[in-house]
């Protein structure tokens, strides 16, 4: 992956803007929408996309799934999951990005054609604190999934430093694993 964790500790904006646009040329290549799920972030990566001009080019929107309530209703986060893995595990991150993904594609065409080769997604779920950590996860475990045209793929991480450095740690991975995601994943005539 492009960013190590040493790097993510020190977060710029102007880093986060390289990596959205880097992001974008690579949706536009491949003639790709996004959408987010975010949890302990709280829309941060979702704030640093539509940061860029132009994002609506290839960002479609993204939610906010604070509450496991709203992973249920609107992620459609299985209550058996968040029961016996939490809200902060990979398989409650797959289900997140899973259920942005099932969202985007019951979206309306509009002026993009939607279709499932070129719709991707990405999920954060964590605790960023400084509260609610527990020995088996402390506070700046942060789950991850990139869903796409390939699959889905899962990552746990630990973060440290303070509730927003954490925050932003997790936003600028999720970022970037996603530009790992679209580096494997051919563009259409190439």
């Amino acid at each position: 992956m492009a960013l190590k964790q040493n790097q993510a500790n020190r977060i710029s904006d102007n880093f986060a803007l390289v990596l959205g646009l880097a992001i974008g040329l690579g949706l536009l290549r491949r003639r790709g929408r996004l959408m987010v799920a975010e949890s302990c972030t709280g829309g941060l990566a979702g704030h640093w996309i539509t940061v860029i001009a132009g994002s609506s080019r290839w960002f479609d929107g993204g939610v906010i799934s604070y509450a496991n309530a709203v992973k249920q209703e609107l992620l459609g986060v299985q209550s058996e999951t968040l029961r016996q893995q939490g809200a902060v595990s990979v398989e409650t991150a797959s289900e997140m990005a899973l259920g942005v993904l099932d969202q985007h594609r019951r979206l309306p065409s509009g002026p993009v054609k939607h279709v499932p080769e070129s719709l991707f997604a990405f999920s954060i779920t964590g605790i960023a604190g400084p509260q609610g950590g527990q020995p088996a996860k402390p506070v700046g475990t942060v789950c991850f999934a990139w869903a796409g045209p390939q699959g889905v793929r899962t990552e746990q991480r630990l973060f440290s430093g303070d509730r927003v450095e954490i925050q932003r740690q997790a936003a600028a991975w999720a970022m970037a694993g996603l530009f790992d995601v679209l580096c494997r994943t051919k563009a259409p005539g190439a």
